[in-house]
């Protein structure tokens, strides 16, 4: 589907976050060869281990990035944007321009996913629980941040 409002920023954004996936794939692999073979798998809000299972656990992780990834993307390319839940009625001749900016925003929750999966991946390697609170905040308040900025952005765009 020829799309005039894709710019080189979505590409970027895209590529970034499924980067995200054989780096998540090379430290569960690496992992379970370095690590024991029973690892905490789940901590507590205090960073206490009070879940364990096997090393293969790591892989999870990247394996399921892949179909949430894939969602997103698939959203961005296949699903004409007519169909997109925008949250405003378009305007014909701004059609471009809002449709970029959702697409940004699209991209940006795609890859700020990925980056938190990453870390969560880093935490069960290192197998440290802290920090858990405090990223899963972060990746809320960024979300939040990326889905309500680009969406005013677009409204703006489309007066």
């Amino acid at each position: 589907m020829k799309t005039e409002y894709r710019t080189r920023l979505h590409w970027v954004l895209e590529i970034g976050a499924w980067l995200m996936v054989p780096i998540c794939l090379l430290i569960a692999v690496y992992g379970i060869y370095a690590l024991p073979e029973r690892i905490a798998t789940h901590f507590s809000l205090h960073g206490i281990p009070d879940g364990y299972g096997s090393s293969k656990t790591l892989l999870l992780i990247p394996i399921l990035m892949v179909p949430c990834l894939g969602i997103i993307s698939l959203v961005a390319h296949v699903v004409n944007p007519s169909y997109w839940n925008i949250p405003f009625v378009v305007k014909e001749e701004r059609k471009a321009c809002v449709y970029a900016d959702i697409l940004t925003m699209l991209h940006a929750v795609e890859l700020e996913f990925a980056v938190f999966m990453l870390y969560m991946q880093m935490i069960l390697y290192h197998q440290r629980g802290t920090g858990i609170v405090l990223a899963s905040a972060i990746l809320t308040i960024a979300l939040a941040a990326t889905i309500l900025g680009l969406c005013l952005r677009a409204y703006r765009h489309n007066r």
